[in-house]
Parts: structure tokens; sequence; C-alpha cells
């Protein structure tokens, strides 16, 4: 979905406004707060009297039935510049979309079913799904920490196979270099023997080895020092030869670490299998929740009590009392979980756009949010930091509604937060924006001051200048140069 076109009769500072959008990464640059701030409710279409055209003209049908002021919050952020109002709404929204909206519809039923004079006895199937969901209620729990173990278990495998394929090049390389000694060794032990059988066969006419005259008198001088070198070649080569025998069988930490990765393999294996059995209970868990849900739903519906029947008895209040705490703890589940996936992927944004600097995102009991760095936590955050944060917060939520939908996030407007980061965070976040458009997004609208666009036009796929033109009177707005532009490439390197 994206903004094709906006028209206002008369702006204040703009006069009247007929602005076409294209889609990808839009930049609206120049003027001052003021202009900046209407121009942002211009497009997000919040301007009273304003025109706007959106292609689809209707959204996904799984964001029809979100409340007005998400759907505003998912769009330009809503009322709030805070990191802390984007995720725990963002979180909500989330929910709604995994099906919160049903639970608490449920919920509210219930109530009215529970205190309504003419509320009938619930039957078995309540009594039986609450029983199963007692029996699963854990499945969350079993499952995160299977997960957690099996990373860790393959973490330890790619560790252990690390050392496994070091230790055998090692002792390979090992047992080549003892072979290659050894032979190295028997022919100076072949050739020393050799040169002694000469000596001993030519006596004093033999020749020297090394200038080539007749040994005479200096026969049994040679004669010793090669008996020598040939006893201590031969000794270093019997060492050589208990070397290599030694290296034929694997070494002792070798075969520990090759009996610790088959460990490993099969611990790895079956902890697999456990975690697919519990995400099946998960799965399960869920569809009894959601007829749970569906049964407490459609009870309020079923015949009205006669006028005068007795009250139910006190066993079905305790069930029904039962089926609320259990789509209670539903419901919970569900804004905790989509908070969690929130944060995890507000935290890669961040270590992405502040080159490593913010690394976390915690969420503490208190409702707010903690960032960590290197060095520990940097609470309570620097503007720019908050500033940076609400951004990645905005398009962490985007993001998490495109796969939830699995298709492309509603246009999405930054003014504002944008302009109070870093200059160097302002350049990667353009970066990443362009790199999220046509997966993620289908358009970005960038309401900015501008500086950051004109150090990199070319990651824009359109940009709108904000002016005041001597000549016409009223700011308007005005396309500028954007993008790469088109490359022709003439073969030959003619002209």
């Amino acid at each position: 979905m994206r903004i094709q076109s906006i028209s206002h009769p008369s702006v204040p500072g703009l006069g009247d406004v007929a602005l076409e959008l294209p889609s990808g990464l839009v930049a609206v640059v120049g003027g001052d707060g003021r202009i900046r701030r209407l121009t942002q409710q211009l497009v997000s279409g919040r301007l009273e009297h304003a025109v706007r055209r959106t292609a689809p003209i209707v959204a996904d049908p799984a964001l029809t039935r979100l409340p007005p002021e998400l759907l505003r919050l998912l769009e330009d952020g809503g009322d709030s510049d805070r990191a802390e109002s984007v995720v725990e709404s963002g979180s909500r929204l989330l929910a709604m979309l995994d099906g919160l909206d049903r639970l608490e519809d449920a919920r509210s039923r219930l109530g009215r079913l529970r205190s309504a004079d003419g509320a009938s006895a619930p039957g078995p199937a309540p009594e039986a799904l609450l029983a199963r969901i007692r029996e699963l209620e854990s499945a969350p729990e079993e499952l995160a920490a299977l997960e957690a173990e099996l990373r860790g278990l393959r973490e330890d495998d790619a560790e252990v196979t690390g050392d496994l394929e070091f230790a055998t090049m090692e002792w390979l390389r090992e047992r080549q270099d003892a072979e290659t000694q050894l032979q190295t060794y028997r022919d100076r032990a072949r050739e020393l023997k050799q040169r002694l059988g000469e000596l001993m066969e030519r006596g004093e006419d033999a020749t020297c080895p090394t200038c080539q005259r007749p040994l005479a008198s200096h026969l049994s001088t040679v004669h010793a020092f090669l008996e020598d070198d040939w006893e201590d070649v031969v000794q270093d080569g019997r060492w050589w030869r208990r070397r290599r025998e030694q290296l034929e069988l694997k070494p002792e930490r070798l075969q520990q670490l090759e009996n610790r990765s088959l460990r490993l393999h099969a611990a790895t294996e079956a902890t697999a299998e456990k975690v697919e059995v519990a995400r099946s209970r998960l799965s399960e868990l869920e569809e009894s929740r959601a007829r749970l849900a569906a049964v407490a739903g459609s009870s309020v519906s079923g015949p009205p009590r006669t006028p005068g029947a007795a009250d139910p008895p006190e066993v079905s209040r305790e069930v029904w009392a039962e089926v609320d705490a259990a789509l209670a703890t539903a419901a919970r589940d569900l804004r905790r979980e989509a908070r969690d996936r929130l944060l995890d992927r507000m935290a890669r944004i961040l270590g992405r756009i502040t080159a490593g600097r913010i690394l976390s995102v915690r969420w503490t009991d208190s409702g707010q949010i903690d960032l960590g760095g290197v060095e520990g936590s940097l609470h309570p955050p620097a503007e720019e930091d908050g500033a940076a944060a609400f951004v990645a917060a905005r398009l962490a939520l985007s993001w998490a509604v495109s796969r939830r939908i699995e298709g492309v996030a509603p246009p999405t407007i930054l003014a504002d937060a944008f302009d109070r980061m870093e200059e160097a965070v302002q350049v990667r976040t353009v970066e990443l924006l362009q790199r999220m458009v046509g997966r993620s997004f289908e358009q970005i609208v960038l309401v900015t001051r501008g500086e950051i666009v004109d150090l990199c036009p070319e990651a824009c796929d359109a940009i709108l200048e904000l002016r005041r033109d001597a000549v016409a009177g009223p700011t308007a707005f005005r396309r500028v140069p954007a993008g790469l532009g088109v490359l022709r490439l003439i073969p030959g390197g003619g002209e």
C-alpha cells in the first residue's frame, strides 16, 4: 500500500496543494519546524479537509479490524514521540493481529454471561478444554528452555567440530612429518653405511668425500667420524620410527574429541526432536485457547433461562472463573510474545544504525526501555539515543506487521525524531531505509530539514523540496533530482 496523491484547498504556509507521491523512499526537505509538522499531518491525512488517495484504496484485510489510533501509530507514530509508547501500543497491535481482539471479546461476553440472570451452566466442553489447557500451559516455558538448550548444544557442537578438525589436521601433519623424518634418516644411514663399506674395501686408497684426495694416514680418523655419524643417524632414526608407530593410532585427545562430537550430535538431534514436540504442544495450546474463546463467546447466544429458575451450581461459577483466567493468561502471553518480537527487531535496527554502539533493548518492570551498549546500560538515554530508539521502534513495528500479514507494511512517515538523531546515525538510517523498501515497505516518506538528504540523494527515489519562491509567493513543493539516474553504456567507448 502507498500514498498516491494528496490535495488540500488551502494549507497555511503551503497554499493550494495538489501533490503526487511515487513509491519507494520519498524525502520531503526544507521549511521550518511548523511547515514540516503541517506537511507530516498533510501526508498522513490528519489535516482537516485534506484528501488522500491510496493504492489500493482499502488496506490489507488483516489491518481493517485495528482501531484507528493503532493504524495512526503504524503510519506516522500517532501522538507520541517516545519509544516506550510505540513498543507498548505496537505490542498490542501485533497481539491483535494474532487474535488478542477475539480473546478480549470472549472475556467481555463471558463477563456479561456470568452476570446475566438467564445464564446457563456450562456443558462439559469448556471443562474438557480447560483440563487440556492445564496440561499444556507449561508448553511456552518448555519450548523456550528447549530452544535455549538446542542453541547451546549447536554452539558446543560447532566449537567441538572446529577443535576436532584442527586436532585431526595436527595429527595428520605430525604423522606425515614423522614419516618424512624417518625416511630422511633411513636414506642418510644407507648413504653412510655405503660410504663406510667403501672405506673398508679400498683402505688408504679411498678418497676424501670432501676434497677427493686419497685419505692415506687419515683413513682411521675419517672412518671413526663416519661411524659416529652413522650411529647418531641410526639412533635418531629409531626415535622417529617409534614416533611414527605412536602416531599410527589416533591421540587420546583426538579420540576424546571424536567421542564428544558424537555425543553432542546425538544430544542435538534428540533435543531437536523434543523442540518439535514442544512446538506441537504449543500449537495445541493455542488452538485449545482459541476453541475456549469461541465456546465462551458463543455461550452468550444460547437460549435464555426461564424466569424464577435456580441459580447455576457453584461449580459452574468456578469453571467460568477458570475460563476467564485461561483467557486472561492467553491474552497476556500474546502481548508479551509480541513485545519480545518487537524489542528483538528494534535492537537489531539500533545496532545497525548506531554501528554497534547500542546493542540491546530491554523492557523494565516499570514500563521503560533500557538501552544497552558495550559498557552496560545507557539509561537514561541521551536525546539523540531516545530519538534513534523511537525511529527504530517505528521501523521494527512496520517490519513485524509486514511479516505478520505476509506483505508490505502501510506507508511509513518519519519526521521530527529523525532530525534529532546524530548525523552519522541519520546517514546509516537512510541507507537502511533504502534497503528495506521493496521487501517490507512499498513507500517511506521522510520529512526532514534536508542536510542528510543532500549527503546521499542517490538513496532516495524522489525528493520534494519545500521552498518559498519570490515570484509565486507561498511555500510550494518542487521536485528535485534524486536516485542514481539512468546509466547508458556505449559499446567501444564511443561518444
